[in-house]
């Protein structure tokens, strides 16, 4: 098995490889597209068994339609969008504007997904299979509209409080008894509703093992990754979508990996693609291209 993550900040491309079988999971900004079809075609690949979309940014769907027009994709896994963010995709304040673009967006990019590919809409399904392995989803209801309408909680009931990051999917599988675990743009801090409060330490009492390779949640920014979540999935290898510059100047990610792990090894996808292979018996490996 292979794990593709290819070279970019703040975004998210992500390909899994198994033999000749190949999917990814989110596809970064529209213009990043040339560098993908660029990684895909070197590694003569043509047919990709599906897509995943963790959320509605730019940043992890820009080029799907793209995608799907060029390549022989089988499924493209599709969370809705909720037109209920409180900020956009580069953490400005979103307003109604914003929001109605975003959804005239999504319309248009499903219409080209189902003229090209199947959506599936993970709000119905629990997990994919990939090959032999299953990847499970968590975090597939859109919490966003049910915290919009959840008349039990009145202090953010009809009320726009939140980031589509907060729709973000989790995703966790097992290869060769190795776990991996992709954050999407998963957040980890106290929120005045439940199904938004510390969202990664609730996945991860849920899974209750370490992980070996963790797609560190929203490129490692501040609150995506909370002492007692990092306390059970203790990372070995932390791969994170961002630079070294803002990580250190504006992100406590590195303190907070080494004390969950002190021999963590952390690799920053800023200036290479990074490649990380698991073997039959288990055994990682990975390389910089």
């Amino acid at each position: 098995m292979e794990l593709h993550f290819l070279k970019t900040t703040w975004s998210d491309i992500i390909i899994l490889k198994k033999g000749n079988t190949v999917a990814m999971i989110d596809t970064g900004f529209e213009e990043q597209y040339n560098s993908i079809k660029k990684y895909l075609d070197k590694m003569n690949i043509k047919k990709i068994k599906f897509i995943l979309l963790t959320h509605f940014h730019r940043d992890h769907y820009g080029s799907i339609s793209s995608i799907v027009k060029d390549y022989d994709v089988d499924k493209v896994y599709f969370k809705d969008y909720s037109a209920l963010d409180k900020t956009t995709a580069w953490g400005t304040p979103a307003d109604d504007q914003y929001r109605l673009n975003e959804y005239d967006k999504s319309i248009y990019i499903k219409k080209i997904i189902e003229e090209n590919s199947k959506l599936i809409e993970v709000e119905n399904i629990n997990s994919i299979q990939f090959d032999k392995y299953k990847l499970k989803l968590y975090n597939n209801k859109n919490f966003i509209k049910k915290i919009y309408n959840d008349e039990n909680y009145k202090d953010s009931y009809h009320k726009i409080l939140f980031s589509e990051n907060q729709n973000s999917l989790a995703v966790f599988f097992r290869v060769n008894n190795v776990n991996i675990f992709f954050g999407g743009d998963i957040f980890d801090r106290e929120s005045i509703h439940p199904s938004a409060n510390y969202v990664n330490y609730q996945i991860a009492s849920s899974i209750n093992e370490e992980i070996n390779i963790y797609k560190v949640p929203h490129h490692g920014t501040i609150h995506c990754n909370s002492k007692k979540a990092l306390d059970i999935y203790r990372p070995k290898i932390a791969v994170i979508t961002n630079s070294e510059e803002y990580l250190k100047k504006e992100s406590t990610v590195y303190q907070d990996l080494m004390r969950a792990n002190k021999n963590v090894k952390i690799l920053l996808t800023e200036k290479n693609n990074i490649v990380i292979k698991i073997s039959d018996e288990g055994h990682i490996s990975y390389e910089k291209s």
